[in-house]
């Protein structure tokens, strides 16, 4: 059940093309922003920001996130929710991490041109599933290897 669980959220990430990051800001507050992301195979999640951004000085401070992958629409009701820590990623590599995530994501990318682009790897320290399909919620840790 466990590779088929991880292949089905897998196969959901790449089905979705925004996420909800959450971080903490500079006072310990959660703020919150809707990003484009791709994922790799190991449940990474790549997206790209500017250095002026807030969510850049809070993973400064502070690498702990979450993120959130909602399937659009009221029902049914499926959900990705993941903590982790973000790395921002080198020059060298985020030009291959912004190749892999346009090609995933096809959707516009308002900052890349920026020069104070850079981009982050989510790294997920718990992964859960949320399905409510079935008309009762189920929840389900996904394994991460």
């Amino acid at each position: 059940m466990s590779d088929s669980l991880r292949s089905l959220v897998k196969v959901f990430l790449n089905a979705h093309r925004k996420m909800v990051l959450a971080v903490l800001d500079d006072t310990g507050r959660p703020n919150v922003s809707l990003m484009l992301y791709a994922v790799d195979d190991n449940l990474n999640f790549y997206f790209g920001t500017r250095k002026q951004f807030g969510k850049y000085k809070s993973l400064q401070k502070d690498a702990r996130v979450a993120v959130l992958v909602q399937e659009e629409g009221l029902d049914p009701l499926r959900v990705v929710d993941v903590q982790g820590h973000a790395e921002e990623l080198s020059a060298e590599e985020t030009k291959e991490k912004l190749t892999f995530l346009e090609s995933k994501n096809p959707a516009k990318y308002y900052v890349k041109d920026a020069e104070d682009f850079v981009m982050f790897r989510v790294v997920p320290e718990n992964v859960r599933w949320l399905d409510a399909t079935s008309g009762e919620l189920k929840s389900e840790v996904v394994p991460l290897s």
